[in-house]
């Protein structure tokens, strides 16, 4: 594609625009197999149940993100990732995590408070028992708490982008895109509109965070903590 005549600033919001179009249109794609693979991931046992349930999850919402980022050149640390305000990022993430799980357990009248109870790779992981189940545990968080996390994060930062804007402030477009993207998948896949209003919340959580701290960690810890959050 030609870009004679295209001004610096277009051409900046350009690459941003392609490349949340493809992560946007990966997904869909990749999404349309849910209904059929899931409850054969579902049914699977061991570590090679979630050796797969992970794969195909990052499939879903790495490969792409993670292509692009090769072709890029671009490094996690482009995105937040850094050693920068750690301590801050952490500190308000798991502050946001804590006001998540009770406000959840409020709604549900238990206290919602594991992460990742009620997901079936967790279960799978403690099924094999110890030591093997540290090995599921971590494919687990890895996969269903930094990578998803990251997922919004990238998002975010892309949406911002395309628009000329900083990414900083507590509405940042990118924060708000994403909160309503994370919220009408799952008012699509059939959470209802308490699914949409849970996954608002933590899709704004976890992009927030890097949004007022400029240091992405606590949104993926956001992630890792609010995950399928169950009770014992």
């Amino acid at each position: 594609m030609s870009t004679v005549g295209v001004q610096p600033d277009k051409r900046s919001r350009l690459s941003p625009t392609v490349d949340l179009a493809v992560v946007l249109a990966f997904f869909e794609m990749a999404s349309l197999s849910v209904p059929f693979v899931n409850p054969l991931l579902r049914r699977g046992h061991g570590l090679p149940g979630v050796f797969l349930a992970a794969l195909y999850q990052f499939v879903i919402e790495g490969l792409a993100p993670l292509t692009l980022m090769w072709l890029r050149r671009e490094r996690f640390s482009d995105y937040g990732l850094t050693r920068q305000n750690l301590g801050l990022s952490l500190g308000f993430g798991l502050v946001l995590s804590v006001i998540y799980d009770l406000a959840l357990s409020w709604n549900a009248g238990a206290l919602l408070w594991i992460p990742f109870r009620r997901q079936p790779a967790a279960r799978m992981s403690l099924a094999v028992g110890f030591p093997l189940a540290l090995s599921g545990l971590a494919i687990t968080v890895l996969v269903w708490g930094f990578l998803e996390g990251f997922f919004g994060i990238y998002f975010a930062k892309k949406v911002n982008l395309s628009l000329g804007h900083s990414g900083r402030g507590w509405f940042a477009p990118g924060t708000l895109a994403f909160a309503l993207f994370n919220g009408s998948v799952h008012l699509i896949v059939g959470q209802g509109p308490r699914g949409f209003v849970t996954s608002f919340a933590s899709g704004y959580a976890i992009t927030v965070v890097p949004a007022v701290t400029r240091n992405a960690w606590g949104g993926t810890l956001v992630q890792s903590l609010t995950n399928a959050v169950g009770r014992r």
